[in-house]
């Protein structure tokens, strides 16, 4: 039976209207199997040989042996797309390469009236999209349902299907899936019927039962994102249906699950038994899993039916919600048995159908898996000429309250949105290259770019930054919290940049060495005296992306932020290149780059000099993953740090050849002088796996290798752990006359696990405690309590560091 008519029993909940970006994937050069010859459609909105999708699909003839490719150009393209079973190898794919630029969308759900047949859609009705052709691709789309359920309040049958995959041997790459309930669906008609659907490298949102059916599903190395809804305080990741006959059900594999849920209220499925010989099966392995997955019984059943615990099951999970213990509600695999079920076997069939091999045979490598490569400046849509003179970083008291560029940039940025070309701040002649602003919003699809030689200065008022109901920005107290950016990045394909020309680039200034004004008091001795008196200092970022995906920073000069200089908040894609972060040692609060909860994310060929960790990566609100800082040269900083907030946990971290030196360029030595750098505590903890700090150099470092999970005081229960955890190349010279390290972890329960390798360090002074320690070439001789040496190199380490002098101010 189909689904439509089965799934009316299943829990209606609310569906919300889709804001803001929709996430991306990262491309692997993949091409799609099948028959080597192709044709190519092309669909665009104007321009292409069809305006629509199914237009295209309706073109291809019926049981071709020809692949047929239909590109499709950027666009939001409102239709129901059916691809009949006759239309087998065919491919669909995004032309631009990104997935959330070509959107399929419709807004159609269970209880709404076909007007073809006068009767209600029910679940498989409601999709978007229909594929029911076998041998089909999908690469770089985006498929969304929108139904919004808070403008149809009456509605009880809510199920709204993205995509509804009813043919065999199909590959989804690179995409995203949009939807609340149901999104995802893999159905055939019958038991008899094995479908195989492969989705890789995508996005997967929704709330309830969102990836379900009766298929053989395989999710790899993709996003899965349970959405909040803000109506209902719970959501369920999978609803299998599988027969009983099948060995296969949905498997989800190498992946990382996202939510903002409450502890306790992500369910990882619910049993679905549509048919007398349904017997659901669900496995989730090697995936990062966030802190609200339930606990006590994260699988339920769907209308009285109840979970086997022979075909549910978890294996090789990490996250604050992953398990090892395979008791009572939470079944784990044997190492036997989860070798037998792997994302080829799910989808061999008796034809030894493998898309897997060539893309997925291993967990991800850790860091960015995004091909990476120096950004380019966008093309110019508006140039704003300076108008202020140079050579000073004072100006009246007047024009910081009323500062004469705002209007100028921000009409500009406002005009040039979604063009993904910049805005320019250029200079006006030899003696006019500065611009005193409010803060400024980046808006998506747009940059803004700062010319050699030119500054941009952000305004001391600090009512200018204010954010409702927080604290007052500027001033002191328990909460940190007050102010809003002076640069806030909003949407995707965005960012802020400046132009290199005879070794100088632009600047942005927060003047944090500054009095606030009306005040005689500088942003920074307002940090000294919160510090003093044991409270918060409420100062501004100075540029911050929000939920702002494949965002740029490049060959831009940032100097003298009054709080941290660039903060990357839950990205998916983000490159940081070529940037020069200029503030003295000896200030509070003043991280270069911090990335949190974000993934696929680059920092690399940059120099950053100020009063906190270089570059420090935490989880505030998700978890956090393939991240890679690479090339860094770090003076006076706190080091390269991950934590102190692990709640959501990190996966997948490589931090390569990069330098410390203890000292700014003015001789001031970093406040807290750390290199290598894990730190948590209870209440802001989770787990840390496959973390790797490759070839670190350091001179002049107090502590060297610290890692602890008692950063701070306990503030709750969620407990650090640092299960994996490789240094591997690291050289200390000229270190601090009391240097040491630290390597620890929280208790039995929760050893460290670390690996040292070709560790050289001038200071061999090491406390160690609950921790399993393999050492490999170093002279490091850890002990303590709770601590396992495992010694499988003795070798002496061997290699070779230098520092180079920070860059020309």
């Amino acid at each position: 039976m189909k689904p439509h008519r089965l799934i009316a029993g299943l829990l209606a909940v609310p569906a919300l209207l889709l804001c803001g970006p929709l996430g991306q994937a990262a491309a692997t050069g993949r091409t799609p199997t099948g028959p080597a010859a192709q044709v190519v459609i092309t669909v665009a909105k104007s321009g292409g040989q069809y305006a629509t999708v199914q237009a295209a699909v309706n073109a291809v003839p019926d049981n071709s042996e020809t692949r047929y490719v239909i590109s499709i150009a950027p666009g939001r393209y409102a239709e129901r797309v059916t691809v009949p079973e006759t239309k087998r190898h065919l491919t669909l794919a995004g032309a631009s390469g990104k997935a959330r630029d070509v959107v399929i969308t419709a807004a159609d759900y269970h209880d709404e009236t076909d007007p073809a047949t006068g009767n209600p859609y029910g679940t498989e009705g409601s999709a978007t999209i229909h594929v029911k052709a076998a041998d089909f691709t999908a690469e770089y789309l985006t498929f969304a349902n929108t139904f919004d359920k808070t403008a149809h309040p009456g509605v009880t049958g809510t199920q709204a299907v993205a995509l509804a995959m009813e043919g065999d041997r199909q590959q989804y790459l690179h995409d995203v899936f949009y939807g609340h309930q149901d999104t995802l669906l893999t159905w055939g008609s019958n038991a008899t019927t094995h479908l195989r659907q492969y989705v890789y490298d995508s996005e997967v949102n929704g709330d309830v039962d969102f990836i379900f059916g009766n298929g053989s599903l395989v999710v790899d190395r993709s996003t899965v994102n349970a959405l909040n809804d803000g109506i209902y305080s719970s959501a369920y990741l999978t609803a299998p249906a599988t027969p009983a006959a099948q060995k296969y059900g949905i498997l989800i594999t190498g992946s990382t699950v996202n939510t903002t849920l409450a502890n306790n209220a992500l369910y990882l499925g619910r049993a679905w038994k549509p048919n007398s010989d349904s017997d659901p099966q669900v496995l989730i392995r090697d995936t990062v899993l966030p802190q609200a997955v339930n606990a006590a019984g994260p699988w339920l059943g769907i209308s009285g039916a109840t979970w086997s615990p022979g075909r549910y099951g978890e294996y090789g999970n990490t996250g604050p919600g992953a398990t090892d213990t395979g008791s009572g509600p939470r079944p784990v695999l044997d190492p036997g048995t989860a070798a037998r079920y792997t994302a080829a076997a799910y989808l061999a069939g008796t034809d030894g159908w493998n898309p897997v091999a060539t893309t997925s045979s291993a967990l991800p490598a850790m860091g960015d898996r995004r091909s990476v490569h120096e950004p380019r400046l966008p093309a110019v849509c508006r140039t704003v000429t300076a108008a202020l003179p140079g050579g000073t970083r004072t100006f009246s008291d007047a024009d910081e309250s009323t500062p004469p560029d705002t209007t100028l940039i921000q009409d500009a940025l406002d005009a040039c949105a979604g063009t993904g070309r910049s805005v320019l701040l250029t200079t006006g002649d030899r003696t006019h290259t500065a611009f005193l602003s409010l803060p400024l919003t980046v808006h998506a699809g747009e940059y803004l770019v700062v010319d050699a030689g030119a500054v941009l200065y952000a305004s001391r008022d600090a009512g200018a930054y204010q954010q409702a109901g927080k604290a007052t920005c500027g001033s002191i107290g328990d909460s940190g919290n007050g102010c809003g950016p002076f640069i806030h990045v909003t949407g995707r394909d965005a960012g802020v940049e400046g132009v290199l020309r005879h070794g100088e680039q632009g600047t942005v200034d927060g003047r944090g060495d500054q009095t606030i004004l009306g005040t005689g008091t500088t942003w920074y001795q307002q940090a000294d005296t919160a510090k003093a008196e044991g409270l918060k200092q409420v100062n501004p970022r100075l540029i911050q992306s929000d939920n702002a995906d494949d965002v740029t920073f490049y060959h831009l000069t940032l100097k003298y932020a009054a709080k941290q200089h660039l903060f990357i908040s839950r990205s998916i894609g983000a490159t940081v290149w070529a940037i020069k972060i200029a503030t003295p040692a000896d200030t509070l609060n003043t991280d270069g780059v911090n990335v949190d909860s974000s993934t696929e994310v680059t920092v690399t060929r940059s120099s950053i000099m100020n009063g906190d960790d270089c570059v420090a990566m935490t989880t505030n609100n998700n978890a956090e993953s393939a991240v890679t800082v690479s090339h860094l040269h770090c003076y006076g900083s706190h080091g390269l740090s991950i934590g102190s907030g692990t709640t959501y946990g990190l996966d997948a971290m490589l931090i390569e050849h990069n330098t410390l030196d203890s000292k700014d360029i003015w001789g001031n030595v970093s406040s807290f002088n750390n290199g290598i750098r894990i730190k948590s505590y209870p209440g802001a903890g989770g787990t840390v796996t496959r973390t790797t700090y490759l070839d670190t150099c350091m001179t002049g470092v107090q502590n060297l290798l610290v890692i602890t999970p008692n950063y701070a005081a306990p503030t709750g229960t969620t407990i650090p752990w640092f299960r994996s955890v490789t240094v591997d190349g690291a050289k200390a010279v000229h270190s601090a006359p009391d240097a040491s390290s630290d390597l620890e972890g929280y208790s039995s329960a929760y050893p460290s696990g670390i690996t040292l390798r070709n560790v050289d360090l001038d200071a061999t002074a090491v406390t160690a405690k609950y921790a399993n320690i393999t050492l490999d070439r170093t002279d490091l001789n850890p002990e303590g309590p709770g601590v396992t040496v495992t010694t499988t190199g003795t070798s002496h380490p061997s290699m070779t560091c230098a520092f180079p002098d920070f860059p020309d101010m």
